[in-house]
């Protein structure tokens, strides 16, 4: 009796264990089905750059114009989407990265009697992983580095823009400038593990007699990357 017994809880053990067994494999094939592409694939870092500058169409030339503005760059300056910048043609203008005192900026030149408005996204993939924001950067929260600050979630600096060549128009009929700027980047995803998106716009308007350097507000924020289902 107790050697049947015995037999009947062997039997009853290599059930459970082959019912253990089949459970893991039914997981494992679910898995597979599901998640298993979305753990083997991967997305590309981008960068995107979005620029619309209105106003200055309604400025008469004198000569040569240019307006500047902040680049994508890494916390020590260094521009991303370069390439992009100097083989896009914008309407109107020509661009080109220019070294500035405050550091490399995008210029808009042009020696057409007006300059007309600036309305061009670019874009590119890119390799690095790394926190981008728009410089230069002339001030930071309580006066961190741009290295610590790019480390942050975000918050509001000042960079620069710059406008030259342009006519003086009368006061009263001088029309704004307006410059509305996005920059986003990252967002890579590998092995189910998206990296962070990091964001930075500009969105200031400066008087239609403004010339020179001339500060502006701009907004980081970082969107945080993690495990994605």
């Amino acid at each position: 009796m107790d050697e049947k017994h015995q037999t009947t809880r062997k039997q009853v053990k290599n059930l459970l264990i082959a019912l253990c067994i089949l459970a893991v494999v039914v997981v494992l094939m679910i898995f597979l089905m599901f998640l298993g592409p979305a753990f083997v694939s991967t997305a590309t870092p981008n960068n995107a750059y979005i620029i619309e500058i209105t106003g200055i169409g309604s400025l008469d030339v004198n000569g040569t114009a240019t307006v500047m503005i902040p680049v994508p760059a890494n916390a020590e300056g260094e521009p991303v989407m370069s390439e992009v910048f100097s083989s896009k043609q914008v309407f109107g203008w020509r661009t080109a990265i220019r070294e500035t005192p405050y550091g490399k900026m995008l210029a808009f030149t042009t020696t057409d009697g007006y300059g007309p408005s600036i309305s061009v996204p670019f874009g590119e993939f890119e390799t690095k992983e790394e926190p981008r924001l728009l410089v230069p950067v002339l001030a930071t929260p309580d006066n961190m580095s741009v290295e610590e600050f790019s480390r942050t979630s975000g918050g509001t600096y000042t960079t620069v823009v710059f406008l030259d060549g342009f006519i003086p128009p009368p006061e009263e009929n001088a029309t704004p400038i307006s410059f509305n700027l996005r920059y986003q980047g990252g967002g890579g995803m590998k092995h189910l593990i998206k990296e962070n998106v990091w964001t930075a716009t500009v969105n200031a308007t400066v008087p239609g007699t403004a010339s020179g350097f001339i500060p502006v507000p701009a907004e980081y924020h970082v969107t945080p990357g993690g495990i994605y289902l």
